[in-house]
């Protein structure tokens, strides 16, 4: 295709199964971000000024990306929940104030990692524990503060995709692991499937209301939106399959239908962690569209074979080895993994091009803009072998 596209078409093509002009480019959404280090990092590179507010990525914040995502070149720009006025927007490198939120859960940083703890349902979790416990309330007026203002000024004054960005911490698995504990979690899931399943329906309950009040008012104008969930370890699942078909399924497929309602034109993304080839195809049944990380180097994860066994029924992003290749690697490494990602993956379009997870501490400089450099470089289509 010799047209060349504007990002907004170039990500919609993509997302529909077609080849647009190159492979698209993200930075920014769930297991696509930058420590605060390496903001910084390119920050300077660059030589842009600090936007100042920061911005929620789930539980924690982030310094607003767009300057250094417009040096980048990247194609999409993400629209983010508000917090209540009771969040603390901790900087994670400067002095860190811990503090307990809504949910009860603890914030803190650990090792210069930012940690959530305290398990506020762990122990011998009740029914009436579940339905007595002060739940947030996905309406506060405080969570929606300049959300519309922004959003039309992306859709009408760039010409870039727009991805709601999960309005939640997690969804249903990682908010139980939060609220009970990994353990307890992990228990519930053969020991007590009832309290289980009570607390997965509360829990659907709130999170949508979250998914509803934002998606009130992005719906209209986003390509994306985000949910997060991890359910893989890095030999294979971390609970049972059938666990995910009979208690998560239905509901995500309930939350779904909602998303769909209020942005139908989006696609739902699905971050999912780990060594997940067993729950794949549930998950096309529910109803996700895009699958992110895509951590290759995982048992059943080779994004070849993903390609071939589900390349018709998901997108996937992400990829390029972030634990040998991004962080040890040459340039040359860098584009080499980026092409071999893009020729395994970037037939047909369904592709967008991302790191395996996070760009951590050991990324350096100018392995990072080899990356974007690369995609842009590498990723025409038509594609040669």
């Amino acid at each position: 295709m010799s047209k060349t596209m504007t990002p907004r078409e170039r990500v919609i093509a993509a997302l529909n199964h077609k080849e647009p002009d190159r492979v698209p480019i993200t930075l920014g959404g769930s297991a696509n971000h930058l420590t605060e280090q390496r903001y910084v990092l390119l920050r300077d590179h660059f030589g842009v000024q600090d936007v100042p507010r920061r911005t929620l990525v789930g539980y924690y914040t982030t310094p607003d990306y767009n300057p250094v995502l417009d040096k980048l070149g990247t194609d999409f720009r993400f629209i983010h929940i508000r917090p209540p006025r009771s969040y603390i927007a901790n900087p994670l490198i400067s002095e860190f104030r811990e503090f307990v939120d809504e949910w009860g859960i603890g914030h803190r940083l650990v090792s210069g990692y930012y940690d959530l703890h305290g398990a506020p349902l762990g122990g011998d979790l009740t029914i009436e524990q579940i339905e007595k416990y002060a739940w947030p309330d996905p309406y506060d007026p405080a969570r929606l503060e300049g959300v519309r203002e922004e959003v039309e000024y992306l859709y009408h004054q760039t010409d870039y995709a727009i991805v709601a960005h999960r309005p939640v911490y997690g969804n249903l698995w990682e908010m139980t692991r939060a609220l009970v504990g990994m353990e307890n979690a992990l228990l519930l899931t053969v020991t007590d499937t009832h309290i289980f399943d009570h607390l997965l329906g509360k829990l659907a309950e709130v999170l949508d209301g979250f998914y509803d009040a934002f998606l009130s008012v992005v719906g209209p104008y986003v390509q994306v939106v985000e949910i997060a969930d991890d359910y893989g370890t890095n030999v294979g699942p971390m609970f049972n399959p059938k666990i995910y078909t009979k208690f998560l399924k239905p509901r995500y497929k309930r939350t779904i239908e909602l998303i769909k309602k209020k942005a139908p034109q989006a696609k739902v993304l699905l971050h999912n962690d780990g060594a997940i080839r067993k729950f794949i195809p549930d998950l096309i049944e529910t109803g996700f569209d895009i699958l992110n990380p895509i951590e290759g180097h995982l048992p059943g994860m080779n994004p070849a074979e993903l390609k071939r066994d589900f390349g018709k029924n998901l997108v996937f992003q992400g990829g390029v080895d972030v634990k040998t290749v991004l962080n040890n690697g040459t340039i040359a490494d860098v584009r080499r993994e980026v092409r071999l990602r893009i020729e395994q993956i970037g037939e047909n379009g369904g592709y967008i091009l991302a790191p395996a997870h996070n760009f951590g501490n050991d990324i350096p400089l100018e392995n990072m803009l080899a990356f974007f450099d690369g995609g842009r470089e590498l990723g025409e289509y038509p594609l040669k072998s």
